[in-house]
């Protein structure tokens, strides 16, 4: 755990990029609301949190209670007026020597980037410290951007398209550590935005800039730090999401016939000797032990694949315990049940039409067809 170190999260924006009308925060990302992989990190840290709430809060706070998660504390911000007036509201709350400020849209973020933004912001007894990146979207204003101009940080918050691009170092992805004295001296400092009548965060990068203070940085791959503003990076940062986790369970001893169009949710487990074939979707906190087989476009939510199942393509299992060694057919649901032996069927002729049963192998009990 970082020593005297607190956290603010941020969770009160209206989301008005997704067009949704709803928080995107609340959207699922591999079956986990993106809010909950910031609060998640935070706590793996042992990091004290203080979140602020805005829009649609009692959705967020919902999510938190059907997450079990506890010992938060949260602060409303009643009119959303930008980053930097969510960090001031919660003055009072500052109580470490050191404060950390992270969006809640950044999903992908790891505690060993908030570990080494730390262990730089300490080292060099630093006023103020962020994460930095590359972005090649040069027309993505989703970012502030910093720019070097005589020996000067100048922040863009949203993107001037007179702005020389060359003279861009960096984004900010919107993680800090500030000393809180330096915070408590500045924050009131911040200026209003004459484009959005709100007041940002990255401004105290450029004050800290203006008065000399000390400023470290510490620079990331883009696609751990990519932030959420749009339908299109939700999808982006899904698939990423995606890619890591089947990457992870690859590692661990599970086989897929193709990676391309499998869904896993982040909190389903395997067993080493798994294959997964092509198009499955595998969901909620399914568990499929050793050497079971997942076939082709099945969907399986919330259940338990016992050692040597086979799951044949094509079917549907929810809620459900499927035995050792059964063998469920294609085109079956099983839904609410467990099973534990395969009935064998006696020999018969084949029928010269196509059933959507494989007919030399056991039946589930009580499954029927869709």
């Amino acid at each position: 755990m970082p020593e005297n170190l607190q956290a603010i999260l941020l969770a009160g924006g209206k989301s008005t990029r997704f067009n949704t009308g709803k928080s995107k925060l609340t959207e699922k990302i591999c079956g986990k609301e993106m809010i909950v992989y910031p609060i998640h990190l935070l706590q793996r840290m042992n990091i004290p949190v203080t979140m602020v709430t805005g829009f649609e809060s009692d959705k967020i706070l919902d999510i938190m209670s059907r997450h079990a998660i506890k010992n938060i504390a949260t602060i409303h911000q009643d009119e959303q007026l930008g980053t930097g007036h969510a960090v001031a509201i919660t003055k009072e709350s500052w109580n470490k020597n050191h404060i950390l400020i992270i969006n809640g849209d950044i999903p992908l973020m790891t505690a060993d980037v908030i570990q080494k933004l730390y262990n730089k912001h300490i080292k060099n007894d630093a006023d103020i410290s962020f994460v930095t990146s590359h972005s090649v979207e040069e027309t993505n204003d989703s970012y502030c951007r910093m720019v070097i101009h005589d020996n000067k940080i100048n922040v863009i918050e949203r993107r001037d398209e007179k702005m020389d691009m060359d003279s861009q170092c960096c984004i900010s992805v919107g993680i800090y550590i500030m000393k809180r004295s330096f915070l408590e001296s500045h924050i009131d400092k911040l200026t209003k935005s004459s484009f959005t009548h709100e007041y940002y965060l990255p401004e105290l990068i450029q004050i800290a800039s203006s008065k000399g203070c000390k400023i470290v940085t510490a620079p990331v791959s883009f696609d751990l730090a990519r932030g959420v503003n749009t339908l299109a990076e939700l999808w982006a940062v899904e698939h990423i999401k995606r890619s890591q986790i089947i990457s992870y369970w690859m590692n661990n001893g599970v086989r897929f016939s193709s990676t391309i169009n499998v869904i896993i949710d982040f909190d389903v487990v395997f067993q080493p000797g798994v294959f997964v074939e092509s198009g499955a979707h595998i969901l909620g906190k399914s568990i499929i032990k050793k050497n079971a087989t997942i076939g082709a476009f099945s969907y399986i939510k919330h259940s338990v694949i016992e050692e040597d199942a086979k799951i044949k393509s094509h079917t549907v299992i929810i809620k459900s315990t499927i035995g050792q060694h059964v063998v469920v057919n294609s085109f079956t649901q099983v839904k609410n049940q467990h099973l534990i032996d395969a009935i064998k069927k006696p020999a018969q002729k084949s029928p010269h039409f196509f059933t959507g049963a494989i007919k030399d192998e056991g039946k589930v009990e009580n499954s029927h067809s869709l």
